[in-house]
């Protein structure tokens, strides 16, 4: 891939795809960006929540102030477990957001921006993420979507200003990104319908749409959307009855955006190696160079 910065790649990395995650592999080491940990005890839902929060190299980070990525699901963010033992080049079963966003940098085809992986509790997850409550097959979940995004705007969000209060952030709603996959592409997506003014864009990766019967292609039709930076997919060889609910609501997100929100149907599957190789066409969408 073209870099704004010539640099040679490593022998073990010829050959590879030409992945931005790949090509990370091969930039010098001052050019990719840190991940610092902080644990936030949030007072709006109980247990603490593990914040991993991505800076870019300063090498890269330009002088605008940089842009807010909020990230669902933050243990599926980074690297995965197994990243002592495998290769860098063959690890999966994350998004590696760490290393994409090096990866797009060094080709200039988005934007510098911090990623904040937000760490879930898995027994609550669905009820967190999903703000209606509802019922799949004998299990009722939901209703908490509305309390997560508080914890997001009004603990999360602060927290993060203060860890980086040396660093000039953003305080666009445009440049507050909500992101996530299958139920945490729920919340992101909801979070831009409700909260424009606080969350201006969304990324969702195989959002379930078919939840309480569509009710987010009603909120849709119902509200609008205040932002273009709204980019979703579904893979095309995820199960017909997902594919139908968010092919209703992609159709009706570009319809209301007049054409301007990304949301298709594409080749993949509804796991993070396939929700990996598709978030850069995303994250472009979102982040691109101004």
């Amino acid at each position: 891939m073209p870099c704004r910065r010539p640099h040679d790649l490593p022998p073990e990395l010829h050959g590879l795809p030409d992945r931005a995650e790949l090509h990370a592999l091969g930039m010098p080491r001052h050019w990719r960006g840190e991940i610092d940990d902080l644990l936030l005890e949030t007072r709006r839902l109980p247990g603490m929540r593990m914040l991993r929060i991505y800076v870019p190299a300063p090498e890269l980070r330009g002088e605008q102030p940089l842009p807010l990525l909020l990230v669902n699901d933050g243990h599926k963010a980074f690297e995965p477990s197994n990243h002592a033992r495998v290769a860098p080049w063959q690890q999966s079963g994350t998004l590696q957001l760490h290393r994409l966003m090096d990866g797009l940098l060094c080709a200039g085809t988005v934007r510098p921006a911090i990623v904040v992986a937000i760490g879930t509790h898995a027994g609550s997850r669905a009820d967190q993420y999903v703000p209606v409550r509802t019922q799949h097959g004998a299990t009722d979940f939901g209703g908490g979507g509305d309390i997560y995004l508080d914890v997001l705007q009004h603990e999360v969000l602060p927290a993060v200003e203060r860890r980086l209060r040396t660093l000039a952030l953003s305080t666009a709603a445009a440049d507050r990104v909500l992101c996530g996959a299958s139920i945490g592409g729920v919340s992101a997506l909801y979070g831009a319908l409700v909260r424009p003014e606080v969350f201006g864009g969304a990324i969702a990766l195989s959002p379930s749409a078919w939840i309480d019967d569509g009710f987010l292609l009603r909120l849709v039709q119902q509200r609008g959307i205040a932002s273009p930076r709204i980019a979703a997919d579904i893979g095309a060889s995820e199960r017909t009855p997902i594919r139908d609910h968010c092919r209703d609501l992609f159709a009706a997100l570009r319809t209301a955006s007049g054409g301007r929100a990304l949301a298709a149907e594409v080749d993949g599957s509804h796991n993070e190696d396939s929700w990996r190789a598709r978030l850069p066409r995303l994250l472009q969408h979102v982040f691109g160079s101004n």
